[in-house]
């Protein structure tokens, strides 16, 4: 290092002043570039990594609170259903209270046959399908709504409906009437 200290500094001294000034600016140059490049591009370069790192947590923040605040009302939900099944102890057969809720909005089902239904470790499911054909609008919303309302928890799932455009005779006006299919399941704690 001595070594080429001494050399810079002999060719230094063989240097005009004016070769002087003009190295000593360049050196003066290279050395602010050199200090820009190595000290303020990493520290401006770190600065604009935080600030984006800080909005991605931000925005991850207010994922996870959105997705905390959905969790525990789904969590409540499924605690205000767990509960509502176990005071249900002594249900009602299901073909047969389905039956009786179709009598009173005024349908007749075309067909109630029980499925195979799913497992679980706390409660038994009873599963079944049913079918109406012709029937209103104004029938099946009555129908399926006394279905949800009901004291013993009833889960209406797999809805569908095909549209059966009516016809006018003589002077009556057209009644457009549906066919519905859904599946109604209860449960009953196992233990």
């Amino acid at each position: 290092m001595k070594d080429l200290f001494g050399r810079l500094l002999v060719v230094w001294d063989g240097l005009m002043p004016r070769e002087r000034v003009l190295v000593g600016i360049a050196g003066g140059a290279l050395a602010t570039l050199l200090l820009f490049v190595g000290l303020v591009l990493p520290i401006q370069n770190a600065g604009d990594n935080a600030s984006s790192g800080a909005e991605e947590a931000s925005r991850e923040l207010e994922m996870m609170v959105r997705m905390k605040r959905e969790w525990d009302g789904l969590h409540g939900r499924l605690g205000q259903v767990e509960q509502r099944i176990q005071q249900t102890r002594n249900q009602q057969n299901l073909l047969t209270l389905l039956e009786s809720l179709a009598a009173k909005a005024g349908v007749k089902p075309t067909s109630m046959e029980k499925r195979q239904s799913g497992e679980s470790d706390a409660y038994e499911e009873t599963k079944v399908e049913v079918s109406l054909k012709n029937v209103t609008l104004r029938q099946a919303v009555a129908y399926l709504s006394s279905i949800e309302t009901n004291e013993q928890p009833l889960s209406v799932k797999s809805l569908r409906v095909k549209r059966r455009p009516g016809r006018a005779r003589g002077d009556k006006p057209a009644v457009d009437l549906i066919d519905v299919t859904f599946s109604v399941s209860t449960f009953k704690p196992l233990g």
